[in-house]
């Protein structure tokens, strides 16, 4: 297989008739979902880092398979903090707390979404909690079992009735 990235969020793939015999598989059978793992496993063989969801085209010839992969950045991004003294010092060592966040209690501890382009944020953030895996069962798990604390303002309440 040869991956060449294309931008930081996409790739180009071409599965050569070797790696597709490799896996018992010929142009015509590799099905959408053999395409997708083998491109996920030649992203770990490369080394290239997926955060976020995959989205991948095939195009099948005589001589191999051209996979055109995009990585499409998580729409939201999570953390979790084991109790508020931390959270509020996470908030504290940010210099520009980005719009969008809500807070959640969830089974001991708190929860903070970002929105997916706040990665800056979340680099911070993860010096004090842990990042969590992003995703849609997140949000739903959250918002069926836990309990809302702050909406689409977090951080300004957090500055306003817990100031430095």
């Amino acid at each position: 297989m040869t991956i060449q990235p294309i931008g930081d969020q996409s790739v180009a793939l071409y599965i050569t008739h070797t790696d597709l015999r490799a896996h018992g598989l010929t142009p015509q059978s590799l099905t959408a979902q053999r395409a997708l793992d083998m491109t996920r496993d030649a992203f770990r063989q490369s080394g290239l880092v997926l955060e976020g969801a995959l989205e991948i085209e095939a195009y099948p010839d005589e001589r191999g398979v051209l996979v055109f992969a995009h990585v499409r950045p998580p729409e939201r991004l999570w953390l979790s903090f084991p109790d508020f003294e931390v959270l509020l010092s996470a908030q504290r060592a940010l210099s520009a707390p980005p719009e969008g966040a809500a807070l959640y209690w969830w089974e001991g501890r708190y929860w903070l979404s970002l929105p997916g382009a706040a990665q800056a944020a979340q680099a911070v953030l993860s010096e004090y909690g842990r990042t969590e895996e992003a995703g849609p069962q997140q949000e739903a798990r959250l918002a069926e079992h836990g309990l809302p604390i702050a909406g689409e303002e977090v951080f300004s309440a957090l500055s306003r009735y817990f100031p430095a």
